[in-house]
């Protein structure tokens, strides 16, 4: 092709182009708005305050947590979805706000997949499965035999469509039994009801019931990660006599859609900085998550799988969800 032919073809390349390196380079002009769906003191606020100092730290521009809590998530996920796409606008997702809650809930005004520019999942929270003391089974195997023997055995979560009471319903699904859930609104008097032997199995987050296995007998004999916890050297996933199992939450880092890719890029690397501190270390092992980090195509593959997922599990429960 004679070079005259190709000038239109190199001006329109370059003309794609700069606009592109012109963000990255100015990027960020301005102090950046992190919002977070829930409210302060929350586990999602204690995540989001520590990455944004890292974030404010690496790129010379404070971070300001803005807490939008409500509608399980859906409030300050919908107003992130809103905002100008310029990387000056971000929020901390979960499960809960971008998985759970759009097919849970009537009125939700996004689409976790169309309306957001995923960056990075920060951190994983698998639930475990802890059982009283007088249930005979010390690991998986013995543990599912056990409930397929007693198949009516009650287990307790912290609340219709939580991430635990889905993982219990996944379970039940999978070995063909029915326990019965126990809804609980607050999870002290769920923790308490399990020590008196009241209700038998729990599935919830590590940190809540850790401090009770050594003083009260209780023992974990599952995760619901897919892979095993490295917090939990011996306990096995649930996937390992179900394949393909995994009921984690997460918690991940989103900007509105059509953010460019040098600004989500330049997001990303600033992220994994903040990951990778002393300070975001110990509360990963203070709050029992396990820290991530995939990059920004790593978690939109993940999303679309996920999201699927999430919706098949409350459609399949959606009885059991009202």
């Amino acid at each position: 092709m004679p070079f005259r032919r190709l000038l239109p073809i190199l001006a329109l390349a370059i003309s794609v182009t700069l606009p592109a390196a012109g963000w990255a380079q100015d990027f960020p002009s301005k102090p950046i708005r992190l919002l977070v769906p829930f409210g302060p003191g929350s586990t999602s606020d204690t995540i989001a305050r520590l990455i944004g100092n890292g974030i404010s730290a690496d790129l010379g521009q404070p971070v300001i947590i803005e807490n939008k809590p409500g509608a399980g998530g859906t409030i300050g996920a919908a107003e992130a979805a809103r905002a100008a796409p310029d990387g000056h606008n971000l929020v901390l997702g979960t499960v809960a706000s971008h998985a759970i809650a759009p097919f849970m809930m009537q009125g939700v005004r996004y689409d976790p997949i169309k309306d957001f520019q995923p960056i990075t999942v920060v951190a994983t929270a698998p639930s475990v499965i802890v059982v009283h003391r007088t249930v005979p089974a010390s690991n998986l195997k013995e543990f599912i035999a056990y409930v397929k023997k007693h198949p009516d055995i009650d287990y307790s979560s912290a609340g219709l469509g939580t991430t635990a009471h889905l993982a219990g319903e996944a379970l039940n699904s999978a070995a063909g039994v029915q326990m019965r859930h126990v809804p609980y609104k607050a999870v002290g008097q769920a923790i308490t009801d399990l020590l008196s032997g009241t209700v038998k199995v729990m599935f919830y987050q590590l940190p809540s019931v850790k401090p009770y296995i050594a003083s009260h007998g209780l023992k974990i004999v599952g995760v619901t990660s897919l892979k095993p916890m490295p917090s939990l050297p011996g306990v096995a996933p649930v996937s390992e006599i179900y394949p393909g199992y995994d009921f984690s939450a997460w918690f991940g880092m989103f900007a509105p859609a059509n953010t460019p890719k040098p600004i989500v890029d330049r997001l990303y690397k600033s992220i994994m900085k903040a990951i990778d501190t002393p300070e975001f270390k110990q509360l990963m092992a203070e709050q029992g998550l396990e820290p991530s980090g995939i990059t920004p195509d790593a978690f939109q593959s993940f999303m679309k799988t996920d999201v699927l997922k999430w919706k098949k599990a409350t459609a399949a429960n959606a009885a059991k969800l009202q």
